[in-house]
């Protein structure tokens, strides 16, 4: 029991010793590491990242056509920047209003009548336009299939008619308030059957497919090299209007705005934006200002 109680005493000694050498060796970092005085402590070369910018579009297609589309410009956006960007997509025109009232989304690219359904509900301030094909002008169209003899407005009543989005302004409110100046006041009548198909592409297909006899679409979705549109025809073509813009929520910091504004100026005017250009399939930007858009906020007085 002696030995057992000698040895015990040894081996705490040795472990007093270890600590007591420890904390000798390193008594100056002990000091360092402890708080100062004043209870603030200091720290050297500490990094924050910037909040990322959120840039929402409007729906063109399925979820993998719009990343692929849409990610080169937010990292564009976010070189030129200086700070992360990330890309937001919603399903519908609705959920993209809801997103810029809530403060979900920064930035948004959106339709012309959007933009106006937007304004009214939140507060947000457009930026630039597009220009598409030489021109940032537009066209709302009626289509129908080539075979069907289909000629007019009129020859369409009790037939399939297909719009986009009841927010969208080339799918639905320029062609309503045509049909309204002609006297057709209730669709749900003059139709067979009213479909929304939710974006131009799938709106072109459903007529394609014999699913709907005539709808209306935007004319930058209407290009001769798909194959799709060989068999259909354009019955109705509305005036030109401006495309809709790229717009900042208002609390948006003005200075950042107008540097998101210059970065997208830049697009389609300098070779180091060509590429870009040509994979968004934009030649440009121009200015945008509110009043861009009174001509839809007439035309809706037609429809509401």
């Amino acid at each position: 029991m002696k030995k057992k109680g000698q040895f015990f005493i040894s081996i705490m000694v040795a472990v007093l010793l270890a600590i007591a050498a420890y904390l000798y060796w390193n008594a100056d970092k002990a000091i360092e590491g402890s708080p100062p005085k004043d209870g603030i402590i200091k720290t050297e070369n500490t990094k924050t990242t910037p909040k990322p910018l959120y840039i929402g579009f409007i729906p063109q297609g399925n979820a993998v056509f719009m990343v692929k589309k849409w990610e080169p410009l937010a990292d564009y956006l976010a070189k030129e920047l200086g700070m992360p960007v990330e890309t937001v997509f919603r399903s519908s025109y609705r959920e993209i209003i809801s997103a810029l009232s809530n403060g979900e989304m920064d930035i948004c690219l959106t339709g012309a009548f959007m933009y106006v359904l937007a304004r009214q509900e939140t507060d947000i301030r457009p930026l630039v336009r597009r220009k598409k094909f030489g021109t940032s002008f537009y066209h709302s169209l009626v289509i129908v299939r080539k075979k069907t003899g289909i000629r007019s407005i009129e020859d369409l009543q009790g037939k399939i008619f297909a719009f986009t989005d009841k927010e969208s302004t080339t799918g639905y409110l320029l062609p309503v308030a045509m049909m309204r100046q002609r006297g057709i006041l209730d669709l749900e009548k003059y139709f067979s059957e009213v479909i929304y198909t939710g974006n131009h592409d799938s709106v072109l297909l459903a007529v394609h497919t014999r699913s709907a006899d005539g709808a209306a679409m935007s004319s930058t979705r209407w290009r001769p090299e798909n194959p799709k549109v060989s068999d259909l025809r354009i019955i109705w073509k509305s005036d030109p209007i401006l495309l809709g813009p790229f717009s900042v929520r208002g609390g948006l910091d003005k200075e950042l705005a107008e540097r998101i504004k210059e970065a997208f100026l830049k697009i389609g005017k300098t070779p180091e934006t060509a590429d870009l250009s040509a994979h968004i399939q934009i030649e440009g930007f121009e200015k945008a200002k509110d009043s861009d858009y009174d001509v839809i906020r007439k035309a809706r007085k037609w429809v509401f």
